[in-house]
Formats: structure tokens, sequence, C-alpha cells
């Protein structure tokens, strides 16, 4: 496995490393050293070469600043060297895809960090919503049934830094069905969720009932679905149109009022939990996952322990 060692002027390396550990959890892999202020370019280079002996295989060397005194000293030691790559422009897209994403080369991870630069209110002045077309107008019947569902999933912030950059990624996602009424409704939500996804992958944003009718009609075909919810009243009403989910994982449910925490990242109010009772009862798994990282843990007995 690659390692990668972000190298800065102050403490943006360790920063960004912790930001990063936020979003995708603790990284044992990705380390942080920064030139701190008033050392010199000796000291730094002393310190850079003692971490660089801890590693072995592959290295990959983030600099904050091309020309700076990080990326300076790591070119001048490492040039030569097959295993150590060395990029100028340290930031949380670029590290994201680093840590997550083995399958880059180098030019690939430099363009994927790129177009996470964005005018967004610009860009959603610009983005024309995928056109759902009816599905009586096609003949979906030979997919009826067929549909793979890699995921589905209770996360409020919906498309995010995790769903987008490290759930869909890893399960190999080719479409993300967001299935809540009210983005279904807002063309400003869908235009943002449609920034928000990966470039790469297809995105439907519909009310539950009807991605629960396209699934079942198999109008994706065999595209692997990464299906999102923003509450679980979205999974009730998805299950209630006929919608076949075995395995539910929840990510994220903020507090409100009136709530009890489950976890650090879920809260739920009561009919939120009668809800889950419900699926439950009906058969699904339900787990709580924060990211693929963490350990899932079973959603029912945590609830029913708090």
């Amino acid at each position: 496995m690659r390692t990668i060692l972000l190298i800065s002027h102050g403490d943006m390396a360790h920063g960004v490393k912790s930001t990063l550990e936020m979003i995708i959890g603790k990284q044992d892999t990705i380390h942080a050293l920064s030139l701190n202020e008033g050392e010199d370019n000796l000291i730094f280079e002393e310190r850079l070469l003692k971490k660089m002996k801890t590693f072995t295989g592959e290295v990959l060397i983030i600099a904050d600043l091309l020309g700076g005194t990080p990326c300076n000293t790591a070119i001048k030691h490492y040039v030569d060297d097959p295993n150590v790559t060395v990029i100028a422009g340290l930031s949380l897209p670029l590290v994201i895809e680093g840590a997550t994403n083995f399958s880059l080369s180098n030019q690939e991870l430099i363009k994927s960090a790129r177009q996470g630069i964005l005018d967004v209110k610009m860009a959603l002045t610009q983005v024309e919503p995928e056109p759902e077309n009816p599905i009586a107008k096609k003949d979906y019947s030979h997919y009826a049934g067929k549909a793979v569902i890699v995921n589905a999933r209770i996360d409020e912030r919906l498309i995010h830094g995790q769903v987008a950059g490290i759930w869909t990624t890893s399960l190999d996602t080719q479409r993300i069905i967001v299935a809540n009424a009210d983005a279904a409704n807002d063309p400003l939500q869908k235009s943002s969720l449609r920034l928000a996804a990966p470039s790469t992958m297809r995105l439907s944003v519909l009310a539950p009932g009807k991605a629960a009718e396209n699934i079942n009609k198999g109008k994706y075909g065999k595209q692997r679905i990464f299906l999102l919810f923003k509450t679980p009243n979205d999974v009730l009403d998805f299950v209630n149109a006929g919608g076949k989910i075995e395995t539910l994982t929840v990510g994220n449910i903020s507090y409100k009022d009136g709530a009890k925490e489950i976890t650090k990242s879920i809260k739920l109010m009561p009919q939120e939990e009668t809800i889950f009772t419900t699926l439950a009862d009906s058969g699904m798994t339900i787990k709580a996952q924060l990211v693929p990282n963490d350990p899932a843990i079973d959603f029912i007995k945590k609830m029913n322990d708090k």
C-alpha cells in the first residue's frame, strides 16, 4: 500500500490530514511534516530524511507550494528515486483521491483534484438536470428484478465528501439514486446534487416511490446503483412502494430538539425509532457505519440499548 507524506509551511499539512480523517476516518498510511516558523531549510531537511527512513515501498509526497522549501527539499533528495513521487499543490481533494483511489496515475490524481476547483454559483446556473424519460416510452422488462444495489444508505447530507469521494468509488458505483421527494421537486437542489456527484457516475434524483418503480421495472439495467435516502421516512416510502432493500446503512441523521443520540453522527426522534423498528421487523438488516473503514454496528441493538 502506498504511503502518503504531506509537507508544508506551517500547520497546513497537519490540518489537511486532520480534516481528511474527519471525512474518511483514521489513516495510518498518511503522515504530515511541517516547516515550522523559525526553522531553516537544513532543519527541515534533517527531519524529512529521518521521516522518510521510516517508510518502505511506494511513497507519495504532496508539497504545499511549487518552489517552496518543503517541495525543493523533497526534490533534492528523491528526484531520482523510482519509489518516490513528488506532487506540488497540496489540497484536500488531491489527498482524498490519493488516499482512496490507488489505481489513479499521478496525472489522473492531479486532474481529479483540479475538478474540485469550481465557481459554484456560476455552475449552478449552467447545470442542466439529467432528463428522466417516462418508463412507458421504453420497454425495460428484460432487466426487471435485476437491479444491482451496492448500498442503500441514509445520510441527511445526501451527496457530500464521504458519499461522493469514498463510498461510491469504493463500491464501483455507476449510478447514484437520491430518493427524496423534496430534492426531486427542487431544481436548485437537483443542480447542487449534480455538481456534488462524481463526474464519472450517472445521477437520478427522484421521489422514493418513483425510485422504487424505476428500479423494479429495470430502467437502469444492471448498473451498480448506490441508493441514497435523506430520512428514515424516505426508506419507508420506498419500501411501501414496492422497493426492495436487504441491508440498510445509516450514516448521518442530525440532531433535532427531542432527539436521542444513538451514535455521534446519528440522533433519532421517537417517530424515527418507530420507523426503524418497522423496517427491522420486515426482515431488513440495519447497520450504522460512517465510513467504510469503520466497523459496522448492529443499529437496532444500539438503538434499543440507549
